[in-house]
Parts: structure tokens; C-alpha cells; sequence
């Protein structure tokens, strides 16, 4: 297998914490969503993209993780239970929207002043995260994982959104707000998966 991705992209970064959970060997490739490899595996040409063994494409980073936790049984990072998927399946979305906020802002600082979408753009992208992670906080409390007694998809989803909210919008200081989430993020990004970023 060999996954296509930026190495700076949060998406693959999610897919790469799956990888080393679930102990898979893959490829990675270095690759923007405007490189010949994506473009020739992907139709929307998007990353990250998951090339497998046997030649076929599949896009997005929460249906390759779904793939990826089918095709190695165990550790078992989306439950089984209708209820209990739904639920880490939750978190990954808010997971994933967070991450969309936050890379939304890092890409319109790199933007010219001139081109800028401006204050209230900031503003809605900022809602989004501190909404975002005031659900989380929420439903995190003081347990130990997100979802159940046992890591998760739901912890590769918020651990990665958190680390993203660090390196793509540093200055946010959101840990003073919220004490749980940075217990957490200080506990679980110690896991030896998140070591791949």
C-alpha cells in the first residue's frame, strides 16, 4: 500500500496515527493533491489518497481509515455496536471540522493582506473550533479515552485535531479554556502512533 498526501496535511496525519495503531505497513509519498500520482489515483484529486495492493484508490481519510481497521482485526478502532460506531464516528466529524477550521485559517494567513476574506471569515473559523472543542471538552469530562474504556478512532480524531489547531493556528492558546481537552492532548499525543507527525 502506499498513502499520498502532503506531509504538513492533518488529513494524512490521521491516516498515518491509524497505520502505526493498527501496526500496517505503507508507503508514503510526499505528494500535493495537484501531483501526477494523485491526479492519475484520484478523480477529485484530493489527499489523502490510499493506494492498495491490489492497484485500487480510495480517497478520503475517513473512508480509509474505516478500510484500514476492517482489514486488520485487532486492536478494533471502530466498534462493531451500531450505537458505539455512531458515536466515535461523531467525533471523528468534529474531529475532521475542527482540522477544516483550522487549516482554513493557516492557508488565509499565508494569503497576501490584499486577498484575504477578511475579519468575519477569521471569525466564523474561529466559531467552528471553539464550538468544536467545547463539545469535546464537554463530552470528554475527566475519562480517560473519548469513547468506551479503550482508545480509539475517536481519540486518533481528537488528538488530531488538536495537535492541528497547534501547529496550523499557534497562537489560539485554547488549553486555558480547556483544562480537559489539555490533560488529554499531554496524555495521549505520548502514545508512540502520534510520534509519526
Amino acid at each position: 500500500m502506499k498513502l499520498l498526501g502532503p506531509s504538513r496535511s492533518p488529513y494524512a496525519f490521521k491516516v498515518m496515527v491509524m497505520l502505526a495503531e493498527k501496526g500496517i505497513t505503507c508507503k508514503f509519498s510526499d505528494s500535493s493533491p495537484s501531483s501526477p500520482e494523485v491526479t492519475a489515483a484520484n478523480p477529485l484529486s484530493k489527499v489523502p489518497t490510499l493506494i492498495c495492493d491490489d492497484g485500487k484508490a480510495l480517497y478520503d481519510s475517513s473512508v480509509i481509515v474505516e478500510y484500514l481497521d476492517g482489514i486488520v482485526d485487532s486492536p478494533k478502532l471502530i466498534p462493531e455496536k451500531f450505537e458505539e460506531r455512531v458515536e466515535v464516528k461523531r467525533w471523528e466529524a468534529l474531529g475532521n471540522g475542527v482540522m477544516d477550521a483550522s487549516v482554513a485559517i493557516s492557508h488565509e494567513n499565508r494569503e497576501p493582506e490584499a486577498t484575504r476574506k477578511g475579519p468575519d471569515f477569521y471569525a466564523k473559523q474561529q466559531k467552528k473550533i471553539d464550538l468544536g472543542l467545547a463539545v469535546m471538552e464537554k463530552d470528554l469530562g475527566d475519562q480517560r479515552f473519548c469513547h468506551g474504556d479503550r482508545f480509539s478512532l475517536a481519540d486518533i480524531s481528537c488528538g488530531c485535531a488538536l495537535i492541528c489547531i497547534d501547529i496550523r493556528v499557534p497562537d489560539m492558546g485554547w488549553r486555558e479554556s480547556f483544562p480537559a481537552l489539555a490533560r488529554y492532548a499531554e496524555r495521549i499525543t505520548k502514545r508512540t502512533a502520534f510520534e509519526v507527525k
